[in-house]
């Protein structure tokens, strides 16, 4: 039996990934991919991305989603569009993108 995989991640605008770059994108590799780095530099909100992506859930504590938004006074506008977007492969073999937007 085939497993779903996950071939890729792009963040914008969640946390302290910026709305106002080009979308970060985390290509994932089979079986394993292994997400490091120093202390704030978005590994929870990537887990936290890819969860929201597939399930709809903000992450705990962010009823409304303001906090797992990047923050608007930090760029100087009104609102900020956030998005992801997760490129995977189901158990069939067919690529399928789930798109998710906040603002």
């Amino acid at each position: 039996q085939k497993m779903a995989s996950i071939n890729k991640l792009s963040v914008r605008g969640i946390r302290a990934f910026s709305p106002e770059d080009e979308e970060q994108v985390i290509s994932f590799c089979f079986p394993l991919t292994i997400i490091v780095g120093a202390n704030g530099c978005g590994k929870t909100t990537i887990i936290e991305a890819l969860k929201y992506s597939v399930t709809g859930a903000l992450p705990p504590g962010n009823k409304s989603g303001q906090a797992f938004v990047h923050d608007p006074k930090s760029t100087g506008s009104s609102c900020v569009k956030a998005g992801i977007k997760l490129r995977f492969t189901n158990r069939a073999g067919k690529s399928m993108v789930v798109v998710r937007s906040m603002e």
